[in-house]
């Protein structure tokens, strides 16, 4: 019996060295709801969905938005992403990375900076696979109709209802 409780003991032991140490991370992630940083706070990283981030102070890691826009007016030392939405930069205004925008506009103003790449793809650009799609589909779909009718001089009536 004495042993089984020393195996035990051993396993919590171990098990209390192999958890990770919980810390308070400044990350902020936000599913429709905006994200704003204010003048004299700061955060790690700003990840939103469906929603705007603002940013008036500063961020030390990078920003995101998945269809929404990225207001900056303070500092972001990573990264900027956003996918269908805009950034759009204030004066004095820095981005520390790179700036990557799908499907909207960059709007930068004054003296606003972005040490790394700026990459900015047109809306028509990310949607193009989805029209040419669209119409592949409706020519395949108009070919099969053109031989199913081409023997009648106008479409033929609907059956009558009963």
């Amino acid at each position: 019996m004495s042993r089984r409780w020393l195996y035990l003991c051993f396993i919590i032991f171990l098990a209390g060295i192999c958890v990770p140490r919980a810390h308070a991370s400044a990350d902020r992630v936000s599913f429709m709801h905006d994200i704003d940083i204010s003048d004299n706070e700061e955060a790690d990283d700003a990840v939103c969905f469906l929603c705007t981030i603002r940013v008036h102070g500063k961020i030390n890691g990078d920003a995101v938005a998945f269809l929404g826009a990225i207001h900056l007016n303070g500092e972001i030392s990573g990264d900027t992403v956003s996918f269908l939405g805009e950034v759009s930069m204030e004066d004095q205004s820095r981005i520390g990375g790179d700036c990557v925008v799908f499907g909207g506009p960059l709007r930068r103003s004054g003296s606003s900076s972005i040490d790394g790449s700026t990459v900015n793809f047109p809306l028509i650009l990310v949607m193009m696979p989805f029209i040419l799609l669209a119409l592949l589909i409706y020519g395949i779909v108009s070919l099969f109709r053109h031989r199913r009718y081409r023997a009648y001089p106008m479409m033929p009536p609907p059956p009558p209802l009963r």
